[in-house]
């Protein structure tokens, strides 16, 4: 609902809290805003994934957050919030974590609060508390810790602009985790150090939190700063302090095979994709990012409607293909009034429903009685053996996507182990889009035709199936993964 003041329609903006990283930790209230924000406003931190919930026409701005890359000043994230807002839009301000811990929130909601901008704020799960959880470390426990401290680590121990009292906490026996401190961890050992924590104070740090990446190193205050170089320990990374960080709670369990590989999976739809949730069900933390969208082809729309008045039936083999259909008639000043009197078949059961979204009735495959006739079909194969006489009318073409900021700085920064490719679109958009990939980076293409575009576009592949399809490639990149580890090269 938008508000009306001074006779002009504003908007709204919503501070929410996106959760430590899983993505099933969202909350129903943020999950229902996503799907109903005309924009998003999302950090580097909040899972990609979470984005698949909001609505296909939603302007998404990345805004980093990243110790590692470029960043919006809060300023300008600040006046992008107010703008839309005054624009008319819903914005979503989807931050990592909790909007109010740590997380800048309060300048967020002040500066809409100043600019007469309504907003309200949907408290999210933070990582202080979840990843530990999640780690097998409670940061409370009757016996060890009755309290606990939640510090930020972006500015070193001694810092005049730190509020943080590192001697009062080394001096109590609190459990303390601290938030962006990986790249001060010398300095906060020897504060902590330096005010009478013991050496052997435990430590956990937990690389990833909350996502199948998600290790942990385990060692003591005095050890730290070696152990975490050794490791190559880095952001994003919650860091436990005290004696809790020796425990782990969490219940055994044999690992999947891809646990703790990110996986960048190039789509060439806006519908999340079989490949992604595949490599998710073996443990991976599989990235998927659009890399191309169908769009009609521009003299698609004459061809289609010189092909109706013959045609027998309308064989469509996807959604994009029935939207296609739609906006080429549209387009030649007609709409789905010229497909009457046509048999309408449904390649697939989502065609199904995008066709009855529309009004429309369709037959499956199955039933495509074996009348002679001509079928104007997409991309759709018919069955073999039919008297039936095809007319094939291509009505799509791939048009290469916008690149996604976020993935571009983590390709830059080596956040993957491994890009996989479903089709040569894939591969080449992607190549296009991101120019050459880290020379460590694995590629696994699908077939003999994505390898072939991998290798076109500058691409060492690694991993082929010895048949293509989703499973076969997912389970070619785990067995690749797998075959690495054993020899210590992964």
């Amino acid at each position: 609902m938008h508000a009306v003041a001074d006779g002009r329609i504003t908007g709204e903006v919503w501070l929410v809290g996106a959760g430590p990283g899983d993505p099933g930790l969202l909350t129903v209230r943020g999950r229902e805003l996503l799907a109903t924000a005309d924009v998003i406003v999302v950090d580097r931190l909040a899972a990609a994934v979470l984005l698949d919930v909001a609505p296909p026409g939603a302007e998404i701005i990345h805004v980093g957050k990243s110790p590692a890359a470029r960043s919006w000043a809060q300023e300008e994230i600040n006046a992008v919030l107010v703008d839309r807002a005054r624009a008319g839009a819903r914005v979503v301000r989807l931050k990592g974590g909790d909007p109010y811990l740590l997380g800048r929130g309060s300048e967020e909601a002040q500066a809409c609060a100043e600019a007469g901008v309504t907003f309200a704020v949907v408290p999210g799960v933070t990582s202080a508390l979840a990843v530990p959880a999640l780690a097998g470390i409670p940061v409370t426990h009757r016996d060890l810790a009755q309290e606990l401290a939640v510090v930020s680590g972006h500015l070193p121990p001694g810092h005049p602009d730190s509020t943080v009292d590192w001697a009062g906490l080394a001096a109590s026996r609190a459990t303390i985790v601290i938030l962006m401190g990986v790249a001060r961890l010398m300095d906060i050992a020897d504060a902590l150090l330096a005010g009478g924590r013991p050496e052997a104070t435990p430590v956990a740090v937990i690389e990833r939190g909350a996502t199948p990446a998600q290790r942990v190193l385990r060692t003591t205050l005095d050890a730290l700063a070696i152990d975490a170089i050794a490791a190559g320990v880095r952001s994003p990374a919650v860091i436990v302090v005290g004696e809790v960080a020796a425990r782990n709670d969490a219940p055994a369990a044999d690992a999947p095979p891809l646990a703790g590989v990110r996986i960048l999976v190039a789509r060439t739809r806006p519908r999340p994709g079989l490949l992604a949730r595949r490599l998710r069900q073996l443990g991976a933390d599989a990235v998927e990012t659009v890399v191309a969208r169908p769009a009609p082809l521009d003299d698609a729309g004459a061809k289609l409607l010189a092909a109706l008045p013959a045609a027998a039936g309308l064989v469509l083999a996807d959604p994009d293909e029935v939207a296609a259909v739609v906006a080429l008639l549209r387009r030649a000043g007609t709409d789905v009034r010229a497909l009457a009197g046509l048999i309408l078949v449904a390649a697939r059961p989502n065609v199904t429903d995008a066709l009855d979204a529309l009004g429309l009735a369709a037959i499956t495959l199955d039933e495509l009685a074996p009348e002679p006739g001509v079928l104007v079909v997409g991309a759709a194969d018919l069955p073999a053996g039919g008297p039936w006489t095809p007319w094939r009318v291509p009505l799509l073409t791939d048009v290469t996507a916008d690149p996604d900021p976020r993935v571009a700085d983590e390709l830059r920064h080596g956040d993957f182990d491994v890009a996989a490719f479903a089709s040569s679109t894939a591969a080449r958009s992607t190549a296009e889009l991101y120019g050459p990939l880290p020379p460590d980076l694995l590629v696994a293409a699908m077939g003999r035709r994505s390898a072939q575009a991998c290798e076109a576009a500058g691409m060492r592949v690694d991993i082929v199936p010895a048949e293509p399809g989703v499973r076969p490639l997912a389970a070619a990149v785990a067995d690749f993964v797998a075959a690495s580890r054993a020899t210590a090269a992964f």
